[in-house]
Order: C-alpha cells, then sequence, then structure tokens
C-alpha cells in the first residue's frame, strides 16, 4: 500500500518516513507541550541605524511599502538549550526592516526580513518549509563580551570567509530593564517551479507573518516581566564585507546588497541575555497572507 500523509500534521521530503519532528511537532506529529519544552536561552546584539528610502525600497517584493522612518535594526545572537534540538543550539544574523504590507483582504504594519542566517542546517530547512523564512547558512563563532570594559562583539561567516561584523562599546546595564514590545515579522516565501530553464515562475510566491488575521483577536503582549531578562546598551557599529564570486558563490549578490545601504547615521545598540519558555521560539502561528495580485507568473 503506498504511504499516504495525515492532516493536520507537518512533513517535509523526505516524506515516505512519516511525519517530520522539528520545533513545532514530535516525530508522532503531535506538538509539543509546554512542560516538554522547558526553557530557552537568548543572547543578542542588536544595531539599529538610518537609512535611505530609496536602497530599502528596492529590498521589498510587491505589496511592501515603508512604515515612518527608514530606521533598520540589524540583530546577531543565539538560541541556545532549545528542546526540539535535545539542548542544543544555533546562532542568527539578520536585519529588519519597518515596512507596511497591503495584501488582497488585509493591511499589516510590521518589519520586513529579507534574510536571515542560522548556524545550523536544521533550523534551515524547516524554517524555509515550513515558515517561509528566507534562510541561509553561516557560521557563528560565540560572542566576545567583556562587560566590565563595556564590549561586546560577534560574527559571521561561510567557510572561513568573515562576511559580517559588529561591535558595542560604551555599555552599561539598564536597570530593571524589560523587552520592548515587538511589531510583526513578515517574510517573503517563494518556492520555484520545478521546470527546465526555469520556466513556468514560482510555486509559491506570498508573505507569510505571525500577525493574527485582521479580523481576528490579535495576540496579546505577553507577560509584563521577562524573568532573566538583562540588557545593555551603548554605541554600536556593524560592517557588512563585500565578497567575490569565489568567497561566497551563491550569496555574494545577498551580502553585496547589504553592503551596498548607507548608513547615514547610528541610532542604538544593544546588548541583552534572557531566559524564556522553549516553546516561543516554535513560530507555529505563522500563516501565509493573501497576495492582492497573483505573483507567481514568470514576469516575477
Amino acid at each position: 500500500m503506498p504511504n499516504t500523509t495525515t492532516p493536520f500534521t507537518r512533513y517535509r521530503m523526505p516524506v515516505g518516513f512519516g511525519p517530520a519532528p522539528g520545533p513545532r511537532q514530535k516525530a508522532d506529529g503531535t506538538e509539543w507541550t509546554a512542560d516538554e519544552t522547558g526553557t530557552m536561552r537568548l543572547e543578542f546584539l542588536t544595531i539599529s541605524f538610518l537609512g535611505r528610502a530609496g536602497q530599502l525600497e528596492r529590498l521589498l517584493p510587491p505589496g511592501f511599502s515603508l512604515r515612518g522612518e527608514p530606521v533598520v535594526s540589524v540583530q546577531l545572537g543565539f538560541f541556545r538549550d532549545l528542546y526540539w534540538l535535545a539542548g542544543r543550539g544555533y546562532g542568527i544574523l539578520h536585519p529588519l526592516i519597518p515596512v507596511t504590507y497591503t495584501g488582497k483582504t488585509e493591511r499589516i504594519e510590521g518589519n520586513f526580513m529579507p534574510v536571515i542566517w542560522e548556524g545550523l542546517a536544521d533550523a534551515i530547512v524547516t524554517g524555509r518549509d515550513e515558515l517561509g523564512f528566507p534562510k541561509l547558512a553561516a557560521d557563528f563563532p560565540d560572542f566576545r563580551v567583556d562587560l566590565a570594559s563595556g564590549r561586546v562583539s560577534g560574527t559571521a561567516s561561510w567557510l572561513g570567509f568573515e562576511f559580517f561584523s559588529a561591535e558595542l562599546t560604551g555599555l552599561t546595564e539598564v536597570r530593571d530593564a524589560q523587552p520592548p514590545a515587538a511589531d510583526p515579522m513578515l517574510t517573503f516565501k517563494y518556492v520555484p517551479r520545478t521546470s527546465p530553464h526555469g520556466a513556468g515562475g514560482a510555486d509559491i510566491a506570498h508573505v507569510t507573518t505571525g500577525a493574527a488575521p485582521a479580523n481576528g483577536s490579535q495576540p496579546g503582549a505577553g507577560p509584563n516581566r521577562v524573568p532573566g531578562y538583562r540588557r545593555w546598551e551603548g554605541a554600536g557599529k556593524f560592517t557588512w564585507n563585500r565578497a567575490k564570486f569565489e568567497q561566497l558563490p551563491t550569496t555574494f549578490h545577498v551580502v553585496n546588497g547589504l553592503a551596498g545601504l548607507d548608513v547615514v547615521e547610528y541610532r542604538s545598540a544593544a546588548y541583552f541575555q534572557a531566559t524564556l519558555p522553549g516553546h516561543v521560539i516554535s513560530g507555529d502561528t505563522q500563516r501565509s497572507v493573501e497576495p492582492a495580485d497573483d505573483l507567481r507568473g514568470e514576469a516575477f
């Protein structure tokens, strides 16, 4: 009898081996319980800068427009002690652009994530397939942290080529700090059609988000306090190192696109640590947003 799939269960290639375990379900296809996900640790540095609207607009898919000042946030960090990786973790790097997205039936204000690098293939595969996140691979050495002198720095590289570095200085701890409210994140899920010479456009081309539907109840902002949250603020700067084909054969165009963004001025910089319930990383509320126009044609 041929292998069949079960409704309301997540599968990934290779499908024939059954439900796919990951951050959103166990190997039997059932969801993780809160008790099973335990707690996770995260450690991040974030630097925001004022960019140029025209440059940022070129990174936006159809239906997006800039929202407010073109202030971009670049975040580099680590997720640790993850339940779905049996206690392991990985590094992460991404920029966020403030946007408004107008789909067929709803309008969402949030932050557009044009690309995200992660340090583990398992996180990349699950997030690309299930969430529609534009994930790429990178290596992330641990941060160099010297809070006594107010300095934290980190890098991201691929097979020995360091394409990103960031440094925070003059850090001082913020007393009784709590995480700022987060706007919804939006990404553009694009899956090319399998066809000779790339003919036929895409199988999938639409936005995904964790924001609740416009006609549904909006999720709460979460607990007022996050136990174990500590935050240090100071000055920061970063560098995207331009790459040649020989250095980043399949992603040099992405890094160089970010390296080409002007930093009009740095706005803020912070380093923070937190301990959170493990399940907050799952992204299980991520959903598709119906676009105003069909973007799967060959012209896109």
